[in-house]
């Protein structure tokens, strides 16, 4: 028998999920958060939804740029996910004082992390308000990728790279190799 609850307010039922740190470009600034809520949504075109509460700074910075880019770390890359997630940019500027590498982005002004085993470089198509978060909807227009890390059929290589999961409440983890199964019906 499943208990039932209906005390929401630790909804971190559906985690762990991939990590994904995203940010934007607005004048001279360039601001990033840790962002656990994202999705694919279309192959074609190529769709990308990530959501974003209105009070973050990287909310004000996509809405100004009309762009993003969504940048998946490795577990090694713990520290910048934290560092992208717990402080906010309101305060500090958290690329200069964590010296965050950036890379240019090759179809928009927002650059990508250069700790990012994948990077998706998105150009703003919709925006939807979801209760106390926003769904910022980008086109990918391109994706960086460190070759090594994905195998002939683009399959993430586990064991190149560890992907960084996030389990809620400042928790992280990593897959476990062993467990890939290639299984069909």
């Amino acid at each position: 028998m499943k208990t039932i609850l209906t005390d929401l307010r630790q909804f971190q039922y559906f985690y762990p999920y991939t990590v994904a740190v995203v940010g934007a470009r607005s004048g001279e600034g360039v601001n990033y958060m840790s962002c656990a809520w994202h999705t694919a949504l279309s192959f074609d075109p190529p769709l990308f939804g990530i959501l974003v509460a209105k009070k973050r700074r990287t909310f004000d910075f996509i809405s100004d740029a009309n762009e993003f880019t969504v940048n998946f770390l490795a577990r090694e890359d713990i520290a910048l996910s934290a560092q992208m997630g717990r402080i906010s940019g309101h305060d500090r500027d958290k690329i200069e004082e964590f010296a965050v590498g950036l890379s240019a982005a090759a179809h928009i002004q927002t650059p990508v992390l250069e700790a990012a085993y994948a990077a998706f470089e998105c150009r703003l198509r919709d925006t939807r308000a979801y209760g106390d978060h926003v769904l910022f909807v980008g086109e990918v227009l391109a994706v960086q990728i460190e070759e090594h890390c994905f195998d002939a059929q683009g399959m993430l290589d586990t064991s190149q790279v560890k992907p960084l999961l996030y389990m809620g409440s400042d928790f992280y983890m990593t897959v476990d190799p062993e467990t890939l199964e290639h299984k069909l019906p």
